[in-house]
């Protein structure tokens, strides 16, 4: 019986880490795909500048066809060679007969595993902004069903101000709205790198920016019109936006554990029947999904430090740094989409206690709205005075056991400015929501 080593392979757990159609962008057959991909097009361009024969274009890409590789036998061969490329390029040498001399020409290993790796992080980003699309989508629709719902704001861990629970959902999608520009700002940017042993292109001569412009086109990436080689500000964005993504799956998913805690009981995941449970007590009903997502976002954190470490080449090029990407460029992008794929199910699903919602934003006696009244009577007494007048109401209420209310009511202080009906009116938390509604239906005017 055969195993895995790593958990994004595992048959076992690979649903809680990975995709299907992530795991498939980065698999070994896209990878070896794309480098193939890169070979090819390289023969096309070239030949079209004169440079190599047509018939030796046609013979190279008639060769770059995947199915006609063993990955197994190839794997065994990258080993043996030590090298990441050559033996790819022996056999596409060996498949194109006499016109093999005209494989990878001018070209060096990274120009072909750079573009390469381009081409797959094009793919797998057009599956991040599907996502982010169907995440937005998902906070808008709770935005919309809540926009009025008040609940107890939180700061510190504790009852701070009324807001709404439609306004917690509509800043979640405008928050997932910015990673989906900065998404797809950097799609439009993804460039070719052919640039030759150390960024000279000398092997092309005069031919050589016409190659790698021809070449960017043809693959429908950025001429940058240099090397890249050793200038990884671009992975390293990438792997931090990607770790800025599933830091927001993280956040939302952490909450939603929290809500679920059974002294809060705001919120709770949906799942099917027996999902969730407990193997020993029958009463558990764990959020096993947030708590999932959470996790992911957490083993995102170290990716782009790792990004960042890999951008410290020394000289034109460095494989102690650049064999790192080909670890943490794959694993991000794959616990990323795992993140936003299961985030997006835990929004569309959830669960919404009202009459715990209700409960708990009531249990303070009104003290959540100690600051409306603070303010309301700043008006007459200053706000200074304000707050230390409310500050020393609430400790006598806490220590003769009265109300919130009643122990505004009995001092002389505030009852000369406000009646019982005023004091209860400033107390109701419908009435401080300050903005929140209008925040969300701005919010979702603007995203749908």
């Amino acid at each position: 019986m055969t195993g895995f080593a790593h958990v994004q392979d595992s048959r076992l757990l690979r649903h809680l880490f990975s995709t299907p159609v992530m795991a498939e962008v980065f698999s070994d057959t896209r990878s070896l795909k794309s480098w193939l991909d890169v070979e090819a097009a390289l023969a096309q361009v070239q030949a079209g500048l004169s440079i190599i024969p047509d018939e030796a274009a046609t013979a190279i890409c008639k060769a770059c066809s995947a199915d006609h590789f063993n990955l197994d036998d190839l794997g065994e061969q990258l080993a043996k060679a030590s090298h990441p490329l050559t033996p790819v390029i022996a056999a596409i040498e060996q498949k194109s007969g006499e016109h093999g001399q005209y494989v990878h020409f001018g070209a060096t290993t990274q120009d072909i595993m750079d573009t390469g790796l381009v081409l797959q992080m094009r793919d797998g980003l057009d599956e991040i902004i599907t996502s982010h699309d169907r995440l937005v989508a998902a906070f808008i629709a709770q935005s919309k069903r809540w926009r009025a719902l008040p609940m107890a704001g939180r700061t510190h861990g504790q009852h701070a101000v009324p807001i709404t629970l439609g306004l917690k959902f509509a800043l979640l999608a405008t928050e997932t709205s910015r990673h989906l520009s900065r998404f797809k700002q950097i799609r439009t940017r993804l460039p070719v790198q052919f640039a030759g042993a150390a960024g000279t292109l000398a092997t092309l001569g005069d031919k050589a920016a016409d190659v790698r412009a021809a070449l960017a086109k043809l693959l429908d990436l950025k001429d940058p019109e240099e090397s890249w080689h050793t200038a990884r500000d671009l992975v390293a964005n990438m792997v931090t936006q990607l770790a800025m993504s599933a830091a927001t799956c993280g956040k939302v998913a952490s909450e939603i554990v929290n809500l679920q805690r059974s002294e809060i009981g705001e919120m709770a995941e949906g799942a099917a029947p027996g999902a969730g449970g407990s193997s020993t007590m029958p009463q558990k009903r764990n959020p096993m999904n947030a708590q999932n997502i959470a996790a992911l976002a957490r083993l995102m954190t170290a990716r782009p430090g790792l990004a960042i470490e890999a951008m410290m080449h020394e000289h034109e090029r460095d494989m102690t740094c650049w064999t790192m990407e080909w670890a943490v460029v794959p694993e991000s992008f794959i616990y990323a989409h795992a993140a936003l794929e299961q985030t997006t199910r835990l929004i569309a699903n959830i669960q919404v206690n009202e009459q715990r919602i209700a409960q708990n934003l009531a249990s303070s006696g009104g003290l959540i709205c100690s600051e409306a009244v603070m303010m309301d009577l700043a008006a007459d007494m200053g706000r200074n005075e304000a707050h230390h007048a409310i500050a020393e109401i609430i400790a006598t209420a806490h220590e003769t056991g009265s109300s919130f209310a009643g122990a505004l009511n009995a001092d002389a202080r505030i009852s000369k400015l406000r009646t019982p009906a005023q004091i209860a009116n400033l107390l109701d938390p419908d009435n401080y929501l300050g903005q929140s509604v209008q925040i969300v239906d701005r919010i979702v005017r603007e995203l749908e």
